[in-house]
């Protein structure tokens, strides 16, 4: 293992006598295997380039060395601020230990989402991308992005502001890139775009706040596999994880330099399960990341849950209970239970983007592909995870579209033949040939679902006898796909149907706790249909009506994941997103034109840098 040294948090915890004893942190990375390349001076390895170029003094700092055997012995460099070659180490440590969790939980390699190449074959032609860049000096500002059009992560630097009560000090230089949590928070937004690259697209209040909450959830999550830094906070505050602290709280050195008290954003909201549900509390949120602050919180209540009832009976056996002085014993199992919950809520949220549709994410969606991801994989819930989940997000008035309650049983995605009960099984035809072999290097990985990828969109664009019981199940529509290959969508109509795509095919392979070995193949299918903000324009363009504009005002997109098991070709789930839903495109429709909307999460997705602006706020 490669060891380097990091902060836990930020350097603002390591002045402050309560916490300044754990924040300097080792992360262990996997040395490289022999297909990867090696890890070079930058770091520069087989997922990421450490860039360090500062164009506000316009020079290139010396990268570190990794291989260098002072470093190899003392596990990196020691953590400081004014030593910019730790801050490349710092970015690229943190940055692959979320990677590494991420492929645990997914059950395959990370990929980033590609560029694409539009001069080629008269068509947009995707260009594999191996490493992202991750800038830990992009420039003086209080920001710090991931870049869709760059492949890159941008870490910003900025004086800390002059405020009564601020633990900062006045004038100092603050860095983005020496945050443990903005790191993650970045980095997960990459990988996110690489899995569901329609998520960025800006079709309801829920598409950008997912983005932002998903990665919230991922930076808190990843605080609590430190176990020494979770074991000092439950010694502190004797056993109780439900308090707002260091742990609860995201990017507190950051929001202080910028004159704001407390944590940039919070776990831990107040709601305890004594609570009433309030049916769609959070809908009146139009900022990206108040909405968010929702969704973290149910998932962050859900993990404090589980947590509880994991370890009372600990609690019961030492004769204690939270608020006493417990044993030190006891603060190292309360804290081994810490982790293991938290690392199991992160793969069971990580796991959940194969069972999410591929266009137009909503928080209920979520809710049902965490609960469908879980039981998948762990048939038996004898600690009442997926209750504790459901019961934080209903807590929160989170509740899902087309369910006959919140039960676990019945926010489970639905079968092919629950969806039409009247049809036999439904498989997947075999006569496809998809490569399903196991691949181990990234670019062989990518170029294998490229090539899945193409066959299906070859198997779907051949008219059969059974495309109207595929369009009733999928929720797209197949008949007379040949046109499909057309480079401008057909409007939707009686006899002439929005163009099919095959967005992505990939492979998943997990273990389960009982050792059980789940594959799957996830298969994303999208369609566009054009839409305007006239409902007299739509109604004509649906027609075909003579005379209709040829233009539209904005795509509106619909399509399915499927998840297939190899074994036999059968379709497990199907998670739709109906190309002819109207009440969705309305929903759609007034979401772009809502004045309310703040101007970063209205303009940021209609940039090419979509979370520069977000991330203003």
């Amino acid at each position: 293992m490669r060891r380097f040294r990091v902060y836990a948090f930020d350097p603002l915890a390591s002045m402050a006598t309560e916490s300044a004893s754990f924040n300097h942190a080792v992360i262990a990375l996997p040395w490289e295997e022999p297909w990867e390349e090696p890890l070079s001076p930058g770091p520069s390895g087989e997922y990421l380039e450490v860039v360090d170029f500062d164009p506000a003094s316009g020079r290139f700092y010396a990268p570190l060395d990794p291989l260098d055997p002072v470093l190899l012995a003392q596990d990196g460099l020691p953590p400081s601020e004014g030593r910019p070659q730790f801050h490349q180490q710092m970015v690229y440590a943190v940055a692959m230990r979320t990677i590494r969790n991420f492929e645990r939980a997914m059950g395959r390699k990370v990929l980033w989402s590609p560029n694409w190449d539009q001069t080629r074959l008269g068509r947009p032609v995707p260009i594999y991308v191996q490493k992202l860049r991750l800038y830990p000096h992009a420039f003086r500002h209080n920001n710090a992005y991931y870049s869709p059009q760059k492949k890159a992560v941008l870490f910003g630097y900025f004086q800390a502001k002059s405020k009564e009560g601020s633990r900062s000090l006045p004038g100092a230089w603050v860095f983005a890139a020496l945050s443990h949590d903005i790191i993650a928070h970045e980095i997960t937004h990459a990988i996110l775009d690489g899995t569901h690259t329609r998520f960025i697209e800006r079709s309801s209040p829920d598409a950008p706040a997912f983005h932002e909450a998903f990665a919230d959830v991922v930076a808190l999550l990843q605080h609590f596999t430190m176990r020494e830094v979770v074991a000092a906070h439950l010694a502190r505050s004797r056993g109780v994880l439900r308090l707002r602290s260091l742990l609860t709280g995201l990017a507190r050195q950051f929001n202080d330099a910028r004159g704001r008290a407390g944590a940039m954003r919070e776990g831990v909201d107040g709601t305890d399960e004594s609570a009433s549900p309030v049916v769609g509390a959070y809908a009146g949120e139009r900022e990206a990341h108040a909405r968010g602050a929702h969704l973290v919180a149910a998932v962050f209540d859900g993990f404090l849950t589980i947590f509880e009832q994991r370890s009372a009976d600990l609690l019961r056996l030492a004769g204690g209970s939270p608020g006493t002085e417990l044993h030190p014993d006891l603060i190292a199992r309360l804290a081994k239970e810490a982790t293991k919950v938290a690392d199991q809520m992160l793969r069971i949220c990580v796991r959940a983007l194969d069972y999410m549709p591929p266009v137009d994410p909503r928080f209920g969606e979520f809710l049902r592909a965490m609960i469908t991801a879980d039981a998948d994989l762990v048939p038996d819930d004898p600690m009442h995870y997926r209750v504790a989940i459901a019961a934080a997000f209903r807590r929160r008035g989170i509740l899902p579209d087309g369910t006959a309650s919140m039960a676990p049983d019945s926010l489970k995605w639905e079968s092919p033949e629950d969806i039409d009960a009247r049809e036999g099984r439904c498989r997947f035809d075999e006569s496809v040939e998809l490569d399903i072999q196991p691949k181990f290097e990234r670019y062989e990985i990518w170029r294998q679902a490229q090539v899945n990828r193409m066959r299906v969109q070859a198997w779907l664009d051949v008219p059969s006898p059974l495309d109207p019981m595929w369009e009733r199940r999928m929720g797209v529509a197949l008949t007379g796909a040949t046109w499909a290959r057309n480079l401008q969508t057909i409007p939707l109509g009686p006899d002439r149907l929005p163009k099919l795509d095959v967005h992505s095919v990939r492979l998943a392979r997990r273990a389960g706790p009982d050792g059980q070995d789940l594959r799957q193949i996830i298969i994303e299918v999208t369609q566009d249909r054009r839409a305007f903000f006239d409902p007299a324009e739509q109604e004509a363009a649906d027609r075909g009506a003579q005379g209709a504009r040829a233009d539209q005002d904005f795509w509106f997109r619909g399509g399915c994941t499927m998840v297939v098991d190899p074994r036999d070709w059968s379709i497990r789930y199907v998670v739709r997103k109906r190309i002819d839903d109207n009440r969705r495109l309305a929903q759609q429709r007034d979401y772009m034109l809502d004045r309310d909307v703040p101007p970063a999460s209205r303009v940021g997705l209609e940039s090419d840098e979509p979370f520069a602006f977000l991330h203003e706020v």
